[in-house]
């Protein structure tokens, strides 16, 4: 594989990992690629009576922008990585694989961040992770610790 110009980092989980931010824009640093973060939020759902709003929908979008945008700035040592992604993508957790999938046809590497958590659910995220690697266009990893196998699809 020649060296990533493009990486797509794909945040699975309710937020970020440190180490997988520091991973990401480690390698994004030393191979002078543009580094593309996506990650899926939960907009507000509506039970009748109340419908919900596009001002409600903007905000709680604004909120979770404004939060990754915060942990990444705590994780990331700007002398060691630049302080910000080239784009910062939020879409509906529920249409994030596809978000990913898609995205990966014009990356050179997908890196799949998996939150912090206990329990049942890291089993759920890295078999969702699996599951996005699968169908990914380019080589995808897991994180630092974690590896998928041969995952490149053409």
């Amino acid at each position: 594989m020649a060296w990533p110009e493009r990486i797509v980092l794909g945040v699975i989980g309710r937020r970020a990992d440190d180490l997988v931010l520091l991973w990401a824009f480690g390698l994004a640093r030393r191979w002078s690629a543009e580094l593309h973060v996506i990650a899926g939020y939960h907009p507000p759902v509506g039970m009748f009576p109340h419908i919900v709003t596009a001002r409600e929908h903007a905000d709680r979008r604004m909120l979770a922008c404004r939060r990754l945008t915060q942990r990444i700035q705590e994780a990331i040592d700007p002398d060691l990585a630049p302080g910000r992604p080239e784009t910062l993508v939020l879409v509906p957790d529920n249409q994030l694989a596809h978000a990913l999938v898609t995205r990966s046809l014009q990356a050179d590497l997908l890196l799949l961040g998996l939150a912090p958590t206990r329990r049942l659910l890291p089993q759920r995220q890295e078999e969702r992770a699996r599951r996005i690697a699968e169908r990914a266009h380019c080589p995808a990893d897991l994180g630092p610790d974690r590896t998928v196998g041969d995952t490149v699809r053409t």
